[in-house]
């Protein structure tokens, strides 16, 4: 299995292999591959594939993975999470809402959202702030479960985003494969292609 997958990624291009190790960017995969990472980012978040919890970013060229509202509405449900608001202040126009997630250990994690309200008025003044709630309440469920990615409510402010999708289902290569991922790559390969991806996010922001 781990010969197989050597032998494929020898046959990429320099660049390529450059923005996988270096960048942690998923662009310079095929659809297979990038269907068997999230496969597996899903399987090891415990979420279920076929409810499409991420989604793909691309912004400067680069294309990452980043949770929607289905992965932290899952995580919150499958890890049995609760949340309180525990602060809320405005600070030179920006609206910040801080939110503490506890999991059923007694273990917690906090975190904000905030969003500028100063020039807003009536309702979408109200539907700014609720959003600073959801924004918190989602950064901090991320952090919590160690997800290292970009919730929705943050790429909706990222300027020349593009958002995509994938399709998890009907990729042609994956539906030739059987068990529990479309393409042999072997668990310790995922890892590794993980750990970079998270690397390379965290560089990216």
């Amino acid at each position: 299995m781990r010969q197989t997958m050597s032998n494929e990624i020898r046959s990429l291009d320099q660049n390529t292999i450059s923005k996988l190790v270096l960048a942690g960017d998923m662009k310079g995969l095929n659809d297979a591959q990038k269907v068997d990472y999230y496969t597996y980012r899903c399987q090891q978040a415990g979420l279920d594939p076929a409810a499409k919890p991420f989604d793909i970013l691309t912004l400067n060229g680069k294309m990452i993975l980043y949770a929607n509202a289905a992965c932290t509405q899952q995580l919150t449900s499958n890890r049995k999470l609760s949340h309180q608001v525990t602060n809320r202040e405005l600070v030179d126009g920006i609206y910040c809402v801080f939110v503490r997630v506890y999991d059923p250990e007694g273990r917690s994690t906090e975190n904000m959202g905030a969003v500028p309200i100063e020039t807003l008025k009536g309702e979408a003044k109200a539907n700014a702030m609720l959003k600073a709630t959801t924004k918190a309440i989602r950064r901090a469920v991320l952090a919590h479960c160690g997800l290292g990615m970009m919730d929705e409510t943050e790429v909706e402010t990222i300027p020349g985003a593009k958002v995509e999708t994938i399709d998890t289902k009907t990729t042609p290569e994956a539906t030739q494969k059987t068990g529990p991922y479309a393409h042999p790559w072997s668990i310790d390969e995922l890892e590794e292609f993980q750990t970079t991806m998270d690397r390379g996010y965290v560089a990216f922001k």
